[in-house]
């Protein structure tokens, strides 16, 4: 698809990638409350993504939003990683064109990854399609189930779980958590790093979700990483998390 056959709706909670599809040319972009209020202009778009992080409300009251003016043939592309597909997509006047996606902050640049979870009702062709748009994009994708976390949130904000964890119970000191990691198994920053960049209220807000969709103790997120999000030390975009930052990063 090109440019003009793709639209990207990002609303609060957005990744700041959203942004970037619009800035580099990929997308044109929209406003997700200028879609509430005037109806999706965009109508033309083969392809729509999604871009709002709020609660399963939030995302089904844009999704609907988005049904006024999409025709049943255009695809919709959800990022939810904290949240059922099959759940948000009935929202939707045409679920089978609904399929979810999910990556790490800074994924989309070529040779990363995206990760594509259909949901129960998603059509096979919707799914390709979406897979087909970021592989253009230079992307790799690999399709996964539809569970809360998907799997990089899942497993990743689950190490970082578990070094807050030795941080917090005095195991070593953070640079020593790192270096642990980078050196003992050729991670490419340590497991506190990525929290830093990645933002600790997302890493809290995804083990809690994780917690909430499971039950299970694993999940919990450590009493360190409450405190540290109420605190404001969320990490790089606030100049100081697990490490300090020269300057906070919008």
């Amino acid at each position: 698809m090109s440019a003009a056959d793709v639209a990207v709706v990002s609303g609060p909670g957005a990744p700041a990638d959203a942004a970037s599809l619009v800035r580099d040319g990929r997308a044109a972009g929209w406003e997700a409350d200028r879609i509430e209020r005037e109806g999706f202009l965009a109508s033309g778009a083969r392809l729509v993504l999604l871009f709002v992080e709020r609660s399963a409300d939030e995302q089904k009251r844009w999704l609907a939003a988005l049904g006024r003016g999409c025709d049943g043939g255009a695809v919709i592309g959800l990022y939810a990683p904290r949240l059922s597909i099959s759940e948000l997509a009935a929202a939707y006047p045409y679920p089978a064109q609904v399929v979810g996606f999910d990556f790490l902050e800074g994924g989309l640049l070529a040779g990363k990854l995206v990760e594509v979870a259909p949901g129960l009702r998603s059509a096979p062709p919707a799914t390709e399609a979406l897979e087909a748009v970021f592989a253009g994009w230079g992307l790799a994708t690999e399709r996964v189930g539809d569970f809360a976390g998907l799997v990089l949130r899942r497993v990743l904000f689950m190490i970082i779980n578990e070094a807050a964890y030795a941080l917090w119970e005095g195991v070593a000191s953070r640079e020593d958590i790192d270096l642990a990691m980078k050196l003992g198994t050729g991670y490419p920053s340590g497991p506190l790093e990525w929290a830093d960049a990645i933002g600790l209220d997302r890493v809290y807000d995804g083990l809690r979700g994780l917690h909430e969709e499971y039950g299970e103790d694993r999940y919990r997120p450590c009493p360190l990483l409450r405190k540290m999000v109420a605190a404001g030390l969320t990490g790089k975009r606030a100049g100081a998390g697990f490490y300090v930052h020269r300057a906070a990063e919008r």
